[in-house]
């Protein structure tokens, strides 16, 4: 019970957090373009926080992925590993790998072919097809409405999606989950200002840092089991 109410306490906060630098970003779109810039800049507390999320979504994927290796389940450790790994690059890529804060020059393959002469893959444009608008904005977002919205429900409806889901150990988002998300995006959809995706990147590793300390497991049902709540 203990256990429970701690992962209850971790989500309020989370929501608030989320909800607190949402109004925050109306208040500065109120005042213009530029304070909305300035709030959203780079290494700003915006970006570092969806970063710390990210980091720990990854933390928490390892850690996952070390009990399920204890307890013999090969097919969800390479899940959760696999996860692991997604979000510590989704972290990275978030941040440049580090190179203002460490204030490392940009290669000069990143200063020809990324947008922002960083370096990172999700701002890179090759040929005519730029790599944020193609991967990280229209098919991650297709795979998002896919996830948040039909997987679970295919998963429990229909064996063969549960079948799945159940041997690969795939965490799967609580519809308070899924609400938040929603939510969240339609929020920030109403900046219509440059840079607004920031906190729509926020409002991602935010509710996916949650989805992993509090996954719907196949195996389970709704009742949390021991597997499902950290130690």
């Amino acid at each position: 019970m203990g256990k429970k109410r701690y992962i209850r306490e971790i989500h309020v906060v989370a929501y608030v957090l989320m909800l607190v630098f949402i109004v925050i970003g109306f208040v500065k779109a109120a005042e213009g373009q530029e304070a909305f810039m300035t709030y959203l800049k780079e290494d700003g507390l915006v970006e570092n926080l969806t970063t710390l999320f990210l980091a720990a979504s990854s933390g928490i994927a390892v850690w996952r992925a070390v009990k399920q290796w204890q307890a013999g389940r090969k097919v969800s450790t390479l899940t959760w590993a696999l996860l692991a790994f997604l979000f510590f690059f989704a972290a990275g890529e978030e941040i440049s790998w580090g190179q203002r804060i460490f204030s490392i020059e940009t290669p000069e393959y990143f200063m020809e072919k990324n947008l922002q002469k960083e370096t990172n893959l999700h701002n890179l444009v090759i040929g005519n097809v730029k790599v944020n608008k193609l991967i990280f904005s229209q098919l991650l977002t297709a795979a998002m409405v896919v996830y948040f919205l039909g997987l679970r429900l295919l998963a429990v409806k229909t064996r063969f999606f549960g079948k799945v889901v159940s041997v690969t150990g795939l965490p799967l988002p609580r519809w308070e989950h899924t609400a938040a998300l929603v939510i969240g995006t339609i929020l920030v959809s109403q900046y219509h200002m440059v840079k607004a995706g920031e906190l729509r990147e926020l409002v991602f590793a935010v509710v996916f840092f949650l989805v992993f300390l509090y996954p719907f497991l196949m195996n389970s049902g709704e009742k949390p089991s021991e597997n499902e709540l950290l130690a």
